[in-house]
């Protein structure tokens, strides 16, 4: 009898159980997976649901450099993952995570050296490595940036690096996880195009990504997670509306919730399946303005209900515009040492209870604004005052009573025992009270629903719960300006809906909050007023309810739109 030919799978799992060593809950439960050749698998779920040990167990990286207990049968691309090392797989197999710092190899001084180093390991002769890099340079758009060191470039420019690098490597197999944390919108739609061509040629994919937008346009199938285990498996459209999602924390996409908002006031017809896509969303729109003869001066928007910033909030005080400011930038320019110009005559001024969204390509000049505001860089040419006094006659130490900075890698600001200790740390060293020390942690632990893990060391949280961490310590301190920096990157729905919250609250109360996000829905939904750098100036100063015309059209070619304003703004 002929043995019957079992079909090639890249990606195998069965019964796959792995706890880290010394936890006492495995990170995944008995998870049976087969992802066939050419297919992008999402994987979603929130912070702490496995998914990066869904990653790193393909990779080999669980259980050879993550140790633990592994049992079940894990095979990628023909080899099992428990008898081969990480040096044997990574022929078979690349793994891009979502902190790019920690990935670039530090031997290399160039973008384009950076990107030929895997290949030089593996031995490719030189006129194909020069071939492969030429290729992952152009398709990720940084061909401009390959004389320049990895070092000196923004966290979304990293990000490209590495996904250049692992693309360069041309495994049967890629692991993405949270490949887009750091990217603009921008890039994320020239990353997707990148992928859907590999997968064309045969390449599988597993991406586990807190977009749901993004991974409802890319993938052929999503997989969510809850506490390690398959809790829905399925083609997009229907594991992205399956009401276990909202059950379980994990939420839906921007389309279908705003779908769902129109149904339970009527104004989406209830036999309509829910939409996953923006280009859904509007079709539905279409046939709802259709059905309701709504088409005579009304646009599509009309249909749903109302997706605004929030203004206004019921008790919050006009801002003082005579009051002196948090922070003012005059005509500030400022020139790296490597001659590399960021900024170039950016004036900006920050008052209390504003909600200041920054935003802008990867490399405008955004973080090295940021670092302006706390006084850790001080301008080539212009000043910065920080509650009045210019950064130059002063310390950081000062300007740390006014303004409060979250930086992207939130790695560089954890370094105490306990969570409690890390938060108590601002306070107690801007010389609080005992009594007022106590009152802001309590307060921030409780913001930021911090409760459960306050004696727990902040590396042993899963990465999203850490940014949570650093963000209370800095809440903490009190100062009259937060400033976050991609605060969203990484996190689920539920956390993100804390810093919703916690930004309403802190505005309320006469706090400012400054932004640095590629999330344009979260900035849309939570601040007021948005500021768009280009090329080291600010293209654009307004609040979201003031745009008009050109000015949605000049965010639009920058960086896109928020899907409410899109709707409203954009012929569909």
């Amino acid at each position: 009898m002929n043995a019957v030919l079992q079909p090639y799978t890249p990606i195998a799992l069965r019964n796959v159980t792995f706890t880290y060593a010394g936890a006492t809950e495995p990170a995944l439960r008995d998870v049976t997976l087969a992802v066939p050749a050419g297919q992008i698998c999402a994987v979603i779920g929130r912070a702490g649901a496995g998914k990066s040990t869904l990653c790193a167990l393909c990779t080999g990286f669980v259980p050879h450099f993550f140790r633990g207990r592994l049992s079940g049968d894990a095979v990628v691309d023909g080899l099992s993952i428990a008898s081969h090392p990480i040096a044997e797989l990574v022929r078979h197999v690349a793994l891009v995570s979502g902190n790019a710092f920690s990935q670039i190899s530090g031997a290399r001084f160039t973008v384009y050296d950076e990107v030929a180093f895997g290949l030089e390991n593996l031995g490719v002769p030189r006129p194909e490595m020069i071939e492969r890099v030429e290729w992952a340079l152009r398709a990720l758009g940084i061909d401009h940036l390959r004389d320049r060191s990895p070092y000196d470039l923004s966290g979304g420019q990293q990000q490209r690096i590495v996904i250049a690098a692992a693309l360069a490597m041309r495994p049967p197999v890629l692991a993405l996880d949270e490949p887009t944390s750091q990217l603009d919108p921008p890039a994320m739609a020239e990353l997707a195009d990148v992928l859907r061509a590999l997968s064309r040629q045969g390449i599988t994919m597993l991406v586990a990504e807190h977009r749901l937008e993004w991974i409802a346009d890319l993938a052929e199938r999503v997989v969510a997670l809850d506490r390690g285990a398959i809790l829905a498996d399925g083609a997009p459209a229907d594991v992205l509306t399956d009401p276990r999602l909202c059950e379980h924390g994990i939420g839906w996409p921007r389309p279908a919730q705003m779908a769902a908002r129109a149904r339970a006031e009527g104004r989406w017809a209830p036999d309509r399946p829910l939409p996953i896509t923006v280009a859904g969303l509007a079709a539905g729109l279409r046939a709802a303005a259709s059905d309701q003869d709504s088409v005579n001066g009304q646009d599509n928007a009309s249909c749903l209900p109302a997706m605004r910033p929030q203004n206004e909030l019921d008790g919050v005080s006009p801002i003082d515009r005579d009051a002196e400011p948090i922070v003012t930038l005059d005509e500030v320019r400022f020139t790296y040492p490597t001659g590399v110009a960021a900024l170039r005559g950016v004036s900006l001024t920050v008052r209390r209870g504003e909600r200041i969204a920054l935003v802008g390509r990867n490399g405008a000049g955004k973080s090295t604004l940021v670092r302006h505001l706390n006084g850790l860089l001080r301008p080539s040419q212009g000043r910065t005052l920080v509650g009045g006094v210019d950064t130059r006659t002063t310390t950081v130490a000062r300007c740390a009573r006014h303004v409060g900075v979250v930086f992207q890698d939130v790695r560089n600001q954890l370094f105490a025992r306990t969570v409690r200790d890390e938060i108590r740390f601002g306070p107690r060293n801007l010389g609080f009270t005992p009594e007022k020390v106590h009152a802001l942690v309590e307060a921030a632990i409780d913001a930021l629903d911090l409760r459960d893990v306050v004696d727990e060391h902040p590396y042993d949280l899963p990465p999203a719960r850490r940014r949570l961490v650093a963000i209370a310590a800095v809440l903490a301190m009190d100062t009259a300006l937060l400033v976050l920096d991609e605060p969203t990157a990484g996190l689920d729905n539920a956390s993100i809906g804390l810093l919703m919250r916690l930004i309403d609250d802190l505005a309320a109360r006469q706090r400012s909050v400054l932004v640095v996000s590629h999330d344009l829905d979260f900035c849309y939904e939570t601040l007021d007023r948005v500021v768009l750098m280009r090329d080291g100036q600010i293209a654009l100063d307004r609040r979201f309810a003031e745009l008009d015309d050109a000015e949605m059209e000049a965010l639009d070619e920058d960086v896109g739109l928020p899907i409410a304003l899109r709707l409203r703004y954009v012929s569909m």
